[in-house]
Protein backbone atom coordinates (compact mmCIF):
# COMPACT_ATOMS: atom_id res chain seq x y z
CA UNK A 1 0.00 0.00 0.00
CA UNK A 2 3.16 2.30 0.97
CA UNK A 3 4.45 1.64 -2.19
CA UNK A 4 1.33 2.35 -4.07
CA UNK A 5 0.22 5.67 -2.30
CA UNK A 6 4.24 6.53 -3.26
CA UNK A 7 3.56 6.29 -6.96
CA UNK A 8 0.27 7.89 -7.33
CA UNK A 9 1.98 10.70 -5.11
CA UNK A 10 4.43 11.00 -7.95
CA UNK A 11 2.07 10.86 -10.60
CA UNK A 12 -0.04 13.40 -8.82
CA UNK A 13 2.93 15.34 -8.54
CA UNK A 14 4.03 14.99 -12.32
CA UNK A 15 0.56 15.86 -13.33
CA UNK A 16 0.58 19.16 -11.76
CA UNK A 17 3.76 20.22 -13.67
CA UNK A 18 3.07 22.44 -16.46
CA UNK A 19 5.11 22.26 -19.41
CA UNK A 20 7.31 25.33 -20.54
CA UNK A 21 6.22 26.84 -23.92
CA UNK A 22 8.18 26.00 -26.50
CA UNK A 23 8.67 29.42 -28.41
CA UNK A 24 11.34 28.99 -30.18
CA UNK A 25 14.17 32.37 -29.01
CA UNK A 26 17.13 32.38 -27.72
CA UNK A 27 18.69 34.75 -25.48
CA UNK A 28 20.09 37.65 -27.66
CA UNK A 29 16.28 37.50 -29.26
CA UNK A 30 15.39 38.19 -25.73
CA UNK A 31 18.33 40.88 -25.03
CA UNK A 32 16.88 42.89 -28.54
CA UNK A 33 13.69 43.14 -27.14
CA UNK A 34 14.78 44.79 -23.82
CA UNK A 35 16.63 46.94 -25.52
CA UNK A 36 13.58 47.77 -28.03
CA UNK A 37 11.52 48.72 -24.87
CA UNK A 38 14.59 50.87 -23.63
CA UNK A 39 13.07 54.72 -23.56
CA UNK A 40 14.67 56.76 -26.62
CA UNK A 41 17.52 58.63 -24.47
CA UNK A 42 18.52 55.25 -22.94
CA UNK A 43 18.92 53.89 -26.51
CA UNK A 44 21.27 56.68 -27.89
CA UNK A 45 23.22 56.26 -24.53
CA UNK A 46 23.79 52.90 -25.25
CA UNK A 47 24.69 53.20 -29.03
CA UNK A 48 27.58 55.63 -28.20
CA UNK A 49 29.13 53.80 -25.50
CA UNK A 50 29.17 51.53 -28.26
CA UNK A 51 31.23 53.66 -30.37
CA UNK A 52 33.56 54.59 -28.28
CA UNK A 53 34.39 51.48 -27.01
CA UNK A 54 35.38 50.42 -30.92
CA UNK A 55 37.12 53.80 -31.38
CA UNK A 56 39.23 52.99 -28.26
CA UNK A 57 40.07 49.55 -29.49
CA UNK A 58 41.09 50.59 -33.15
CA UNK A 59 43.39 53.29 -31.73
CA UNK A 60 45.06 51.25 -29.10
CA UNK A 61 45.63 48.42 -32.45
CA UNK A 62 47.38 51.98 -34.01
CA UNK A 63 49.32 52.69 -31.14
CA UNK A 64 53.14 50.98 -31.65
CA UNK A 65 54.10 48.60 -29.32
CA UNK A 66 56.09 50.10 -26.51
CA UNK A 67 59.16 48.31 -24.32
CA UNK A 68 58.26 46.90 -21.17
CA UNK A 69 59.95 49.79 -19.31
CA UNK A 70 57.16 52.18 -21.42
CA UNK A 71 59.42 53.85 -23.55
CA UNK A 72 60.55 52.98 -27.45
CA UNK A 73 64.43 52.28 -28.28
CA UNK A 74 66.24 55.63 -28.31
CA UNK A 75 67.96 55.73 -31.64
CA UNK A 76 71.90 55.41 -31.65
CA UNK A 77 74.48 57.25 -32.72
CA UNK A 78 77.19 55.60 -35.40
CA UNK A 79 80.52 56.67 -36.74
CA UNK A 80 80.27 59.29 -39.65
CA UNK A 81 82.94 57.87 -41.52
CA UNK A 82 84.37 54.17 -41.28
CA UNK A 83 88.38 53.95 -40.71
CA UNK A 84 89.12 53.75 -44.54
CA UNK A 85 87.38 56.82 -45.44
CA UNK A 86 88.45 58.60 -42.90
CA UNK A 87 92.13 57.98 -44.04
CA UNK A 88 91.02 58.69 -47.80
CA UNK A 89 89.30 61.64 -46.76
CA UNK A 90 92.97 63.03 -45.16
CA UNK A 91 94.82 61.66 -48.43
CA UNK A 92 92.36 63.42 -50.88
CA UNK A 93 92.88 66.82 -48.57
CA UNK A 94 96.31 66.49 -49.08
CA UNK A 95 96.44 66.03 -52.76
CA UNK A 96 93.97 68.76 -53.63
CA UNK A 97 94.52 71.34 -51.39
CA UNK A 98 92.74 74.29 -53.77
CA UNK A 99 89.88 72.16 -53.71
CA UNK A 100 86.81 71.71 -50.43
CA UNK A 101 86.35 68.11 -50.00
CA UNK A 102 82.80 67.11 -48.89
CA UNK A 103 82.05 63.52 -47.32
CA UNK A 104 78.53 61.67 -47.25
CA UNK A 105 76.51 63.66 -49.73
CA UNK A 106 73.04 62.64 -50.70
CA UNK A 107 72.82 62.33 -54.25
CA UNK A 108 69.04 64.17 -54.14
CA UNK A 109 71.37 67.14 -53.75
CA UNK A 110 73.09 66.95 -56.22
CA UNK A 111 71.02 65.98 -58.99
CA UNK A 112 67.06 67.47 -59.52
CA UNK A 113 64.49 64.61 -59.78
CA UNK A 114 63.31 64.02 -63.33
CA UNK A 115 60.40 64.84 -64.35
CA UNK A 116 57.80 62.81 -66.12
CA UNK A 117 54.51 63.06 -67.99
CA UNK A 118 54.53 66.88 -66.50
CA UNK A 119 54.95 65.70 -62.66
CA UNK A 120 58.34 66.21 -60.65
CA UNK A 121 59.60 62.85 -59.62
CA UNK A 122 60.82 63.66 -55.84
CA UNK A 123 63.37 61.60 -53.91
CA UNK A 124 61.07 60.01 -51.80
CA UNK A 125 59.94 57.97 -54.80
CA UNK A 126 63.30 57.29 -56.31
CA UNK A 127 65.35 55.06 -53.72
CA UNK A 128 68.41 55.89 -56.14
CA UNK A 129 68.05 59.34 -55.29
CA UNK A 130 68.56 58.82 -51.66
CA UNK A 131 71.81 57.04 -51.98
CA UNK A 132 75.19 58.52 -50.72
CA UNK A 133 77.79 59.81 -52.36
CA UNK A 134 81.60 59.26 -50.48
CA UNK A 135 83.33 62.35 -51.45
CA UNK A 136 82.48 65.62 -53.34
CA UNK A 137 85.01 67.81 -55.00
CA UNK A 138 83.92 71.51 -54.94
CA UNK A 139 85.67 74.53 -56.19
CA UNK A 140 85.77 77.04 -53.41
CA UNK A 141 85.84 79.78 -55.61
CA UNK A 142 82.44 79.18 -57.11
CA UNK A 143 80.88 76.01 -55.31
CA UNK A 144 80.70 74.11 -58.72
CA UNK A 145 81.10 70.43 -58.55
CA UNK A 146 84.73 69.01 -60.13
CA UNK A 147 84.22 65.72 -59.58
CA UNK A 148 82.42 62.69 -57.58
CA UNK A 149 84.27 60.35 -55.84
CA UNK A 150 82.91 56.40 -55.06
CA UNK A 151 84.76 54.43 -52.94
CA UNK A 152 83.92 50.64 -53.28
CA UNK A 153 82.68 48.12 -50.87
CA UNK A 154 83.22 44.69 -51.01
CA UNK A 155 80.17 44.18 -49.24
CA UNK A 156 78.33 46.98 -51.36
CA UNK A 157 75.73 45.86 -53.88
CA UNK A 158 77.62 46.69 -57.24
CA UNK A 159 74.42 47.07 -59.13
CA UNK A 160 73.35 49.81 -56.78
CA UNK A 161 76.90 51.55 -57.35
CA UNK A 162 76.20 51.65 -61.13
CA UNK A 163 73.07 52.87 -61.12
CA UNK A 164 74.36 55.97 -59.20
CA UNK A 165 76.96 56.42 -61.57
CA UNK A 166 74.60 56.64 -64.52
CA UNK A 167 72.98 58.32 -63.06
CA UNK A 168 75.56 61.06 -61.38
CA UNK A 169 77.20 60.71 -65.48
CA UNK A 170 73.43 61.42 -66.74
CA UNK A 171 73.72 65.15 -64.73
CA UNK A 172 76.57 65.95 -65.84
CA UNK A 173 79.16 64.45 -63.10
CA UNK A 174 82.34 63.33 -63.34
CA UNK A 175 82.47 60.30 -61.03
CA UNK A 176 85.80 58.78 -60.17
CA UNK A 177 85.60 55.01 -58.35
CA UNK A 178 88.39 53.35 -55.67
CA UNK A 179 88.17 49.84 -56.29
CA UNK A 180 87.46 48.07 -52.87
CA UNK A 181 90.97 46.40 -53.36
CA UNK A 182 92.98 49.78 -53.03
CA UNK A 183 94.25 51.11 -49.59
CA UNK A 184 93.46 54.27 -48.71
CA UNK A 185 96.82 55.84 -48.88
CA UNK A 186 98.27 59.06 -50.53
CA UNK A 187 99.48 56.95 -53.22
CA UNK A 188 95.91 56.08 -53.92
CA UNK A 189 94.91 59.33 -53.77
CA UNK A 190 97.00 60.84 -56.25
CA UNK A 191 96.71 57.54 -58.62
CA UNK A 192 92.73 58.44 -58.42
CA UNK A 193 92.73 62.46 -58.63
CA UNK A 194 96.31 63.73 -59.90
CA UNK A 195 95.46 64.94 -62.97
CA UNK A 196 92.24 67.10 -61.24
CA UNK A 197 95.31 68.64 -59.36
CA UNK A 198 97.59 69.34 -62.75
CA UNK A 199 94.57 70.74 -64.58
CA UNK A 200 93.85 73.40 -61.30
CA UNK A 201 97.22 73.99 -61.32
CA UNK A 202 98.32 74.81 -64.90
CA UNK A 203 94.80 76.74 -65.36
CA UNK A 204 96.06 78.71 -62.17
CA UNK A 205 97.99 81.91 -62.92
CA UNK A 206 101.20 81.47 -61.23
CA UNK A 207 100.99 84.88 -59.26
CA UNK A 208 97.89 83.20 -57.29
CA UNK A 209 99.50 80.05 -56.60
CA UNK A 210 100.15 80.92 -52.76
CA UNK A 211 101.42 77.90 -50.87
CA UNK A 212 99.12 76.14 -49.14
CA UNK A 213 100.03 74.93 -45.10
CA UNK A 214 99.81 71.44 -45.51
CA UNK A 215 97.85 69.72 -42.17
CA UNK A 216 99.30 66.56 -40.66
CA UNK A 217 96.62 63.83 -40.45
CA UNK A 218 96.59 60.75 -38.70
CA UNK A 219 97.32 57.95 -41.24
CA UNK A 220 99.19 55.81 -39.40
CA UNK A 221 98.52 53.54 -36.96
CA UNK A 222 94.40 53.17 -36.73
CA UNK A 223 93.72 55.52 -39.72
CA UNK A 224 96.04 53.48 -41.82
CA UNK A 225 93.41 52.48 -44.74
CA UNK A 226 92.92 48.87 -44.18
CA UNK A 227 90.07 48.96 -42.76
Amino acid sequence: MKAVATAGTEKRSGMGREPRALTGRGPMSLRFDQLGHLPHDSLVLATGACILIGVAIWIASRVPIRTHIGRAPSPVARPFLSNRKHAMLAALERVLPMYRIHAQVSLSALVEPAVGQGHPQTAEHDPFLQTIVDFVIVDPASSSVIALIEMDDRFADPELGNERHEIASAAGYQTIRISASDRATIATAQAAVGHLRDAALKAAPAVTRLPVPVRTWPLGGRFNGTR
